[in-house]
């Protein structure tokens, strides 16, 4: 399948969404210096103008581009190359700024940053064979550039697809060292749940009746324990920094 050039996804969606020329954005993958990010006030000046003011969303597309970088350098062990995963993780950006709804109380960091990713995942899904499932859309921290660490980048589900090996994934050993520091039982919970092993290989998860089933205890308390789990998960994950 050939894939369509970063250039010519960008145009398709600045004309849609913005109505600029390539121009206007010709450093999105080249050498240039991308701008840096706006202040609070700036940002919240810009947003108020967006449903009028066409000028407002390219600023805010513009200095929002390092965010795309960021995040599309995750998945650069992927088959898809890096301009085509800013391309597409631009889409996602522009998409962010026009659905963006201040009265959430959520920054447009965070919800720009999940509009990229699934852009990009929805994209990779359909242009590679290289597939791990995935679930639990369970945020587990956050990194120094305000994006979310969830077990959903990393252990296999039902609901999502990412394609990318967990062999090469920082994240994976992130969690497989997190995974280490449960109990036994919780560790082995965990693993029967999320079909996930500790060497990082995926396989069939198993519900909370069965996982109950099978170490003689309700399914009520599997429940209980899981919740109890990720939040040592999470506590794990704050005091090592991640």
């Amino acid at each position: 399948m050939k894939l369509l050039s970063g250039c010519n996804l960008v145009m398709l969606w600045i004309k849609e969404f913005l109505g600029i020329s390539e121009e206007e954005l010709f450093y999105i993958n080249g050498p240039q210096t991308l701008p840096p990010p706006l202040s609070k006030d700036e940002e919240a000046a810009l947003l108020e103008r967006i449903d009028t003011d066409a000028e407002a969303k390219k600023i805010l597309v513009e200095h929002n581009l390092r965010l795309v970088v960021y995040i599309a350098k995750k998945f650069e062990n992927t088959s898809i190359g890096i301009e085509d995963l800013i391309s597409i993780g631009t889409i996602g950006l522009m998409k962010a700024i026009n659905t963006f709804r201040s009265d959430k109380l959520i920054k447009l960091a965070t919800y720009a940053s999940r509009c990229i990713e699934n852009e990009i995942l929805m994209y990779i899904r359909k242009n590679t064979y290289l597939k791990v499932e995935l679930s639990l859309d369970e945020p587990l921290n956050i990194d120094y550039d305000g994006n979310e660490l969830l077990l959903s980048d990393l252990l296999g589900t039902e609901n999502d697809y990412v394609y990318k090996s967990l062999e090469e994934s920082e994240d994976k050993k992130i969690i497989m060292r997190a995974l280490n520091s449960l109990s036994a039982r919780d560790r082995q919970i965990i693993q029967m749940r999320f079909g996930i092993s500790m060497d990082g290989k995926t396989g069939k998860e198993k519900t909370q009746k069965e996982v109950a089933d099978i170490l003689g205890i309700s399914q009520s308390y599997i429940s209980r324990l899981e919740k109890r789990i990720i939040d040592k998960l999470k506590d794990y994950l704050t005091k090592q920094n991640y």
